[in-house]
């Protein structure tokens, strides 16, 4: 991302490049609408800072930089193009859900087909050894995340996920304590949160085992996965199938839950304690 290339190279830009990169990462949609011309003059900088600054952060002139922010702008607002032109189509509401369970059962369909035995096999084989286990998402992928967290309680005692209003931050302190015995396990899909991106590029660079459940080899989640696992997750309204998405989660705890030794006698203690805290119909 244009944005990250910036604020990587920041520290090292001359003062009124700075100026440049202030206003570019503050309203990158006009930037990418308006000409050299019209975007220094409303900087407050020469057209010479302008093209300094884009060779500094990595393009060789300003028409690379620009047309390589007006790609980036069109992957963030694919959803919403796609969104105006199913919204431009008549439909009923019945006729609309049923497209969406079918879109749903064709997605499960595809990932069968699509991933490998020996990648759900690594997957499983990743959580049953692993000491801890940190699961990270945000957005939509926070409560994908917290299922999965649950989930692998009934395995594994010491298994933390961002909860509540913790954010990127918490996840370090986390990773801090944690090595290559332990699991982190990110979840990101269009969009991807750039906080689970960087929290699992942290942890593969600390040598620390990552399975990311992502949507493709495109996906930036992808580059740090030790085990990936690619879930076809196509929604006509809206970015992603979260609903695919937790299918594939329960589908891998109950793989994760079948090969544990310990499953049934545990099963049977948590069922007991649970008594009090259930209320009968």
């Amino acid at each position: 991302m244009i944005s990250a290339r910036i604020k990587e190279r920041y520290p090292t830009l001359s003062r009124s490049q700075k100026v440049f990169a202030d206003f570019v990462l503050s309203d990158p949609v006009k930037m990418a609408r308006v000409s050299i011309h019209a975007a220094v003059a409303e900087a407050g900088v020469s057209s010479a800072t302008a093209n300094r600054f884009v060779r500094s952060v990595g393009y060789r002139n300003y028409a690379a930089f620009r047309a390589d922010l007006i790609q980036n702008l069109a992957v963030a607002y694919e959803p919403v193009d796609r969104l105006k032109q199913d919204m431009s189509q008549q439909m009923s509401a019945d006729g609309i859900i049923g497209n969406m369970l079918r879109e749903d059962v064709t997605n499960i369909t595809e990932t069968i087909a699509s991933v490998e035995p020996k990648t759900w096999l690594a997957a499983v084989e990743t959580i049953k050894k692993a000491r801890r286990i940190f699961v990270v998402g945000f957005d939509n992928g926070a409560a994908l995340a917290q299922i999965l967290a649950n989930g692998l309680l009934r395995t594994n005692p010491d298994v933390h996920s961002i909860v509540g209003g913790s954010g990127g931050f918490t996840g370090v302190r986390h990773i801090a304590t944690m090595n290559e015995k332990d699991l982190v396990i990110a979840i990101a899909f269009p969009r991807y949160i750039k906080d689970t991106v960087k929290l699992a590029s942290l942890a593969r660079s600390r040598s620390i085992p990552v399975l990311a459940i992502t949507d493709s080899h495109r996906s930036p989640l992808a580059a740090t996965g030790t085990v990936n696992v690619f879930v076809v997750a196509h929604r006509q309204f809206g970015t992603v199938s979260n609903a695919t998405i937790l299918a594939v989660i329960e589908a891998l705890l109950g793989a994760v839950l079948h090969a544990h030794p310990t499953t049934i006698r545990d099963a049977k203690i948590f069922a007991e304690l649970s008594l009090p805290w259930i209320e009968n119909p």
